[in-house]
């Protein structure tokens, strides 16, 4: 029993390991190439698993050989075009200056029910509104509709914005983040004065957010939400 408890933690940690190595798109959006050695890890790993006859080597090796190809075939379609037309495909534009090319959804083998419900999975629901839509090499469905129907940017309205970044966060589940604390420039007593001002303990927050504006966003535990000035604008580095 032991042993097989043994075996299972070591598979399990060598997936791990192999899939971190894959790279974080693994975690998401798959190429053919990808998806088709996923497939083939995980009908490897599960003989050595169950099977304490069969030795634990005869599963390792395969996820190193594979991850040996992968790695191959990755570094490839980053050197070559080519390469990656043949292991990844190309984009396929579907719907162009608002007209359906038939002819590209029989190729892909998509049928009309099949766009329409893609268009609406992209937040479309009148075809007539899309102006290109183009199915990209990994299987999703990029929707870009026509000018007239999309909202006016605030470059087109002439208003002036300012920079917007990732907000940090400073607090997560009532613990300060040191991290992200550092990275903006502040430290943990300027946190714990800055909540104090508002009766509020640093443990008593659900979570806090700096913005590039200098704002602090936070929810208490209790579910209040609130937002205080932290920062001036000029100040913050991120």
């Amino acid at each position: 029993m032991f042993t097989l408890f043994l075996r299972a933690l070591i598979l399990y940690v060598v997936m791990i390991v192999t899939m971190r190595g894959l790279g974080k798109r693994q975690l998401g959006q798959f190429q053919p190439y990808e998806f088709a050695m996923t497939i083939l890890l995980a009908d490897l790993i599960s003989t050595p698993m169950g099977s304490v006859s069969t030795p634990l080597l005869y599963g390792i090796l395969p996820f190193m050989a594979l991850f040996t190809v992968h790695s191959l075939i990755t570094l490839l379609s980053l050197k070559s075009d080519k390469v990656r037309a043949i292991v990844s495909g190309k984009p396929s534009v579907i719907i162009s200056r608002g007209v359906i090319n038939e002819g590209e959804l029989k190729r892909l083998c998509l049928s009309l029910a099949d766009l329409l419900e893609g268009l609406r999975g992209a937040g479309v629901l009148d075809p007539s509104e899309v102006g290109t839509a183009v199915v990209e090499a990994n299987g999703k469905l990029s929707v870009f509709p026509e000018s007239s129907k999309r909202g006016p940017t605030t470059g087109e309205l002439g208003v002036k914005t300012e920079y917007e970044g990732l907000p940090l966060p400073l607090i997560m589940d009532g613990r300060a983040q040191p991290n992200n604390l550092k990275q903006a420039g502040v430290d943990e007593a300027w946190l714990t004065a800055l909540l104090a001002r508002r009766g509020l303990r640093a443990e008593e927050v659900y979570l806090a957010c700096l913005d590039t504006q200098g704002r602090l966003s936070l929810q208490t535990a209790a579910g209040e939400r609130m937002r205080l000035n932290a920062l001036a604008p000029g100040k913050v580095g991120w």
